[in-house]
């Protein structure tokens, strides 16, 4: 059985686990001390739209799509996984690849499209394209000022989401197909600006968005994961906000365990959110201290832990969920059952895939 996980806290000279989750709280200066069975909210950003809950596709939480750190010489997000299927083991591929004309997707672009997807929610699904949409009430919903400067920078991230592609073999699962399907793809089929010229001629009066078939189709078979849009906004770091996310779904079918935690080699890990593979304990703490803190505070998580590989230069991660990710668990799987008895158009979030509890 676990022992009791640790906080990840800092120190003068180095990053280390300590403080026992059952011990008094301690304070690191600026941040909120941790108490058990409470949980501290970020505040909302100022100016915000936040109508409740974004509902966002499975696919793309569990796999990386944005740089989340500057300066990297990556030319592509890519993450290979092994897994047994029967008797034989797949080797499957996740690649996304930015257009050097577009730029990278970064943590802006990050936030822009889930603001797209909270877009899509209040509008409710299924989604059906063109999505109109104005660049002021993205910056709204992401808590930004909406002038000239934030204006083009959204553009630009809107852009720059439009021309990754997405190449998938064996990891892009298909909810209407019960399958994973092999594809290339984009998040983005097309976007029109206002005052550009639509496919008839004529100028168009709005910003209009096309969805990937992909993407919209595992959008319209309720492929997707409910993320509380106020919390997600309040994270101040892009690795907190993004292992929120990869978290939240692994979460999910190990929610009901004994002892429900999941574990990753710190290698796996850092392509998935993704950041750069450090090789020592003490960079790799310092990359993902903040973040775990951050979660840990929320009441995300209840606990984080980093352990020695044997016999490798890696680390395992180990991760429990708190009162909120327990919490937002047990509200999803309620609506589900409520909806597949009002209608019979699926659920929120149930048949989600890839949630064991030793992940690698």
């Amino acid at each position: 059985m676990l022992q009791p996980l640790t906080k990840l806290l800092r120190s003068r000279h180095e990053k280390r686990i300590c403080q026992p989750a059952d011990t008094a709280p301690r304070t690191t200066p600026g941040l909120v001390p941790v108490r058990k069975g409470r949980e501290a909210t970020p505040p909302a950003p100022p100016d915000v739209h936040v109508p409740g809950q974004l509902r966002s596709e499975v696919n793309g939480l569990l796999y990386p799509f944005f740089f989340l750190t500057k300066g990297t010489d990556m030319e592509a997000i890519e993450t290979r996984t092994v897994r047994r299927v029967g008797d034989q083991t797949v080797e499957a591929l996740w690649r996304a690849t930015p257009h050097p004309a577009c730029g990278r997707p970064g943590p802006l672009a990050h936030r822009v499209h889930r603001a797209v997807e909270q877009l899509i929610t209040e509008r409710g699904l299924p989604a059906q394209n063109p999505i109109p949409f104005s660049i002021h009430s993205l910056c709204r919903r992401m808590g930004m000022r909406a002038g000239g400067t934030e204006y083009r920078k959204v553009r630009g991230a809107l852009v720059a989401i439009r021309g990754t592609q997405v190449e998938a073999r064996g990891t892009f699962y298909s909810r209407r197909r019960q399958a994973y399907v092999d594809q290339v793809f984009s998040l983005y089929e097309r976007i029109i600006f206002a005052g550009e010229r639509l496919p008839d001629g004529r100028r168009a009066e709005r910003n209009l968005l096309y969805l990937g078939s992909w993407y919209l189709g595992s959008l319209n078979s309720l492929y997707v994961k409910p993320l509380d849009y106020r919390y997600y906004l309040g994270l101040r770091t892009p690795i907190a906000r993004r292992l929120y996310e990869l978290l939240g779904v692994k979460f999910y079918r190990v929610a009901e365990r004994p002892v429900p935690f999941i574990r990753y080699r710190y290698s796996t890990l850092s392509g998935l959110l993704p950041v750069k593979c450090h090789g020592h304990r003490s960079r790799m703490r310092q990359q993902l201290g903040p973040a775990h803190e951050e979660l840990l505070r929320g009441g995300f998580l209840d606990g984080a832990r980093d352990a020695p590989v044997p016999h490798a230069s890696d680390w395992y991660l180990t991760y429990r969920p708190g009162p909120r990710a327990l919490r937002e668990i047990r509200e999803s799987k309620k609506r589900g059952r409520r909806r597949r008895e009002a209608n019979g158009y699926g659920g929120d979030s149930s048949g989600l895939r890839g949630g064991r509890h030793d992940a690698g």
